[in-house]
This record gives C-alpha cells, structure tokens and sequence, in this order.
C-alpha cells in the first residue's frame, strides 16, 4: 500500500506564522518528485526575498535559477555530485555582487526622494562609500553578507509555501562561475535545491543554547 503523500500546493500563499516557519524549517537532504515550482510560486519568493536588508540598501545579492533537467544534469558533477542537484525541482545560485556601487547615484537619490536625508547628505554619502568599502576584501564581506541574508529569507519564504530547500557550499566556484556565465564582479556564494521534501530527515541536531553564544557587554561575559 502506497503511503500518503499530501498534494503540493501550486499557489503562492503563505501559511503559518513567522515562529512556527523558524521553528520548523529544515534543510531538506531528501527530495521526492513533485510538479515545477510556478513561474507565481517564483514571483512571490524573490518579491519577499528582495524586502531582505542591505548597507545602504545597495541590494547586492542577484539569484541564477536552474530548473531544466538537462542543464542540471550538467551542473550536477560541478556540485560535487550531490544527489539534491538531479532530485529537486530546481537549483538556485546565489550570487553576491562585489561592486553594487555602481548603483549609488540612483539608490542615494531615492533615499532622497523619500524624505530620508537632504542633499547635502546624499552628496555626503556618495563620497563615503569608497570609505566604507575601500577595499577588495570589505567589498567580499559585503556581498557575501548581503546574499546570505538574502538567502535565509529565501529559505524561510520557501518553507512557509510549502517547498523544501537545501543551501550547500559543495561546489566548485570557478566551475559554476563559468557554466552560469556569471560575470567576475559576483561571487557565487551557494548554491540552494528548492523542491518538495520526502520527509525523511532525521531529528534536528542540537544547537548551542543562548548561555554558549550570547555575551553581554564584552566577550565571555555572562548575566548571572
């Protein structure tokens, strides 16, 4: 007898609160199969994605979705061979731009336009990015930093519509760079399978509690 599976939704509603999708998502390492994700069911994932914060609202994270068979057939050994690659019903390259400056002038002029600063400080702010990110290596922590955000909310909008992630760093980057075309001013930051989990995974590991991770005032420091 054929155990039940329940029907993936096609549509793009969000259906339980911001708790319970924190609580209950999972990195999902067993795909079933299942339909296409919607071209709605994409829509609505990067229009919640694009709400994730960044430095100067600079939004440097740009995404490479990956959804024909074939293409992931050929990506999969760049992957490390990882089964998730060929399982799920797609792969999404997550993609930090080192150099979102380029869209400074526009992104100060609606901080502008908004009503957030005058135009002495939009001038001000122009002049202050080379300060911020005057470097190879900050420009890196930015991008990365930005994506991963991205990323997690991503993750977290997925879950809350039903589908499955897996982000994975296991790939090989200048390989993946070049078979997705992506230009040199990017980092291919990871890699996500969304799909329509097996349920199958194991028990959450144990996480380091609040008293291991929070310091109060200065490090090793503990509220007693």
């Amino acid at each position: 007898m054929k155990s039940a599976v329940a029907t993936p939704r096609q549509d793009a509603r969000i259906v339980m609160n911001l708790e319970e999708a924190i609580r209950t998502r999972r990195s999902t390492h067993y795909f079933r199969p299942g339909p296409a994700i919607s071209q709605v069911q994409w829509n609505k994932l990067f229009e919640l994605t694009e709400l994730s914060p960044s430095s100067f609202n600079f939004q440097p994270w740009d995404f490479i979705v990956v959804d024909d068979p074939e293409r992931r057939k050929q990506l999969h050994p760049l992957c490390w061979g990882q089964k998730q690659v060929l399982e799920s019903a797609a792969m999404v390259a997550v993609l930090g731009d080192k150099n979102p400056h380029r869209r400074d002038q526009q992104v100060l002029q609606q901080f502008h336009d908004n009503g957030y600063i005058d135009e002495s400080t939009r001038n001000a702010y122009l002049q202050a990015v080379d300060v911020v990110y005057p470097e190879e290596g900050r420009r890196i922590e930015h991008a990365v930093g930005g994506a991963c955000l991205a990323a997690m909310t991503f993750m977290l909008a997925a879950h809350g519509m039903g589908l499955a992630t897996l982000p994975m760093i296991g790939f090989d980057p200048e390989g993946v760079r070049r078979f997705l075309g992506v230009p040199d001013e990017y980092l291919v930051t990871m890699m996500m399978a969304v799909g329509h989990s097996a349920n199958q995974e194991l028990p959450r590991q144990q996480r380091r509690g609040i008293d291991d991770i929070v310091h109060w005032d200065r490090f090793g420091q503990q509220r007693t």
